[in-house]
């Protein structure tokens, strides 16, 4: 639910700044993926596999489970979400057609297993 909430607040903080939607856009994933990179290397996970999730589907589900998977789901659709509502201009059938494609090529390879990243990640090597 953190994770949720951060999102919220991440899109309130970018539509009060009046941030460009490919910056706000950029500065989420590529900041999200960043960390997730980082945290993945703090837990000695299998490195590039584990950051950008090319395992089976079916063994990703059964890692994350119902609840993390929605939640992470619904935070990238609100970051999209909200991305349009900044810029806002009516889409094509193409273009919707595009963007669901891309936010589930985006969800499935990188920002799947974000919340399993926090949780498996042990803070207290930061110290060493």
């Amino acid at each position: 639910m953190y994770f949720l909430l951060f999102t919220v607040i991440y899109c309130l903080i970018t539509q009060i700044l009046n941030i460009d939607y490919v910056l706000a856009l950029g500065i989420y994933l590529i900041g999200l993926c960043f960390i997730k990179g980082m945290l993945k290397e703090m837990t000695n996970g299998e490195g590039i596999k584990d950051v950008f999730n090319i395992k089976k589907t079916k063994h990703m589900y059964e890692e994350n489970g119902f609840k993390n998977s929605l939640i992470e789901y619904l935070s990238l659709f609100l970051v999209f979400l909200n991305s349009y509502l900044i810029d806002y201009e009516p889409f094509t059938p193409f273009e919707y057609i595009y963007m669901f494609f891309l936010i589930g090529f985006v969800y499935r390879f990188i920002f799947w297993g974000m919340i399993r990243s926090f949780k498996e990640a042990d803070f207290r090597n930061l110290e060493k």
